[in-house]
């Protein structure tokens, strides 16, 4: 191996996600807005979330993308979603 691996991973601080949010701290509210919108940590690393799930989750929850595409891993077009998003064309 070259040593290069392409795009670091980086993942997300539970307390940096709450900031992130608009929380003033990762507390019981957060943490069940979390639940309801299904966003779990990343698996062996309690505390860190994958911004990937955590954009997929609120795309789900703002009616931009559907469950069955967030599973199926359908290529997306991220400009139309930003553009979802903004409300713009």
């Amino acid at each position: 191996m070259n040593g290069d691996w392409g795009v670091p991973i980086r993942l997300i601080k539970t307390e940096e996600l709450a900031a992130l949010m608009g929380y003033s701290s990762a507390n019981s509210a957060f943490r069940e807005w979390l639940v309801s919108l299904r966003i779990t940590p990343v698996p062996g690393r309690r505390g860190y979330y994958d911004p990937l799930l955590v954009r997929r989750r609120l795309d789900e929850a703002q009616g931009l993308a559907t469950v069955e595409q967030s599973r199926e891993g359908q290529p997306v077009d991220l400009v139309a979603q930003r553009r979802a998003r903004r409300g713009s064309k």
